[in-house]
Formats: C-alpha cells, structure tokens, sequence
C-alpha cells in the first residue's frame, strides 16, 4: 500500500490568515492544514481538515489521482503520520511571536460583572491564568479583584448559566464574543 510522505517547503510551516495562524502540510495527494485562533485563550489548534490536494499539471494530477485511488480515500497511515505535538509545539511558538498576542498580559475583567462580555472576560483570563501556570486561578482572580472566594464561584457559575464557560473552556459562544472584543480593542 502506498503510504504518503510529508513535502515540506523548508520554510516556517505557519503562516497568518486573518485572526488565525495556520499550519499547511502536503503528504502525496492530501493537504493537511491546522488553524489556530489568534485570540483563543488556548494555544492549540482549534481545527484540524485533511483535503485532496490536486491540481495543476495533468501528469502530476493524474499521479497524485493514482495515489489517492491506491489508498481508497484518506489512509489510516497518513492519520498516523499527523504530528500532532509538533504542530501543537509550532503553535505555541508561533502565537508567541504575534504581536497582538500577549499570553502574559491579562484579560481587562471588571470589578463587577453585568454583561455577558465582563463574563465573557472573566472566564477568559481563568483560561489564560491556567494556560500560563497559575495553580489556583479562581483564588488569585478573586483576590486581584478585590473580592472573595465566593464571589469568584458565583461569577464562574453565573458564567456557566449564559453558556460562556463549560467548566474547562470557553464554548464557541464565548469564543465569539471574545473575537469581537479584541476586534473592537484592535479598532481603538
């Protein structure tokens, strides 16, 4: 069976596109390509899609159409060949070097908390916080604040209840909300 090898180009695999970084990779006939949300108060990659990559000359489509044929469509070989740690790796190096991306500089939360958006702030400087190593970030947050414990368990809850935080992460509605603002931030 045809096992497809990585083509590199020699260069840094990430590139910008818009709010997202992404990472692009040829193995035989299939493109790989993972993005990465700027903004995300995470440092993976947030989507991963695997696309026949075919066009251009007619005597290397009709190689590259061979190989894709061979393997029946995506191989469970080249699954395995996806080096997941290596672009998780690149990511974080990657969202380092973004100007507009400052992992240590902290999410601007309200004293108070009225709008799904000082939610939204809250549940994304908890993510950071942890991202970044804090071992106890409710209590720190809380603390920085200037309120109590208490206080911090029924913003968090709170958070859950709009659907902004699922006990981990930020949902997608979260997600949303967070882009707009440091679109907004980026417009002043």
């Amino acid at each position: 069976m045809n096992t497809p090898t990585p083509h590199t180009s020699g260069r840094d695999d990430w590139q910008r596109d818009g709010s997202e970084i992404v990472w692009r990779r040829i193995y035989g006939p299939w493109r790989i390509e993972a993005r990465c949300p700027v903004h995300a108060p995470f440092n993976g990659p947030s989507e991963l899609s695997i696309n026949l990559n075919i066009g251009g000359d007619p005597e290397v489509i009709g190689k590259l159409m061979s190989e894709a044929e061979e393997t029946d469509g995506i191989p469970a070989s080249l699954l395995r060949q996806i080096p997941l740690a290596e672009i998780k790796a690149g990511a974080r190096a990657a969202l380092a070097k973004q100007e507009d991306r400052a992992m240590n500089e902290p999410y601007p939360v309200p004293a108070r908390c009225r709008t799904e958006e000082d939610y939204t702030l809250l549940v994304a400087e908890l993510a950071r916080m942890r991202a970044t190593g804090t071992t106890a970030p409710q209590g720190e947050l809380a603390g920085r604040l200037g309120i109590g414990k208490a206080t911090m368990s029924e913003r968090i809850k709170r958070s859950k209840e709009l659907g902004l935080w699922d006990g981990q992460r930020l949902t997608e509605k979260a997600s949303a909300i967070l882009t707009r603002w440091h679109q907004d931030q980026e417009g002043n």
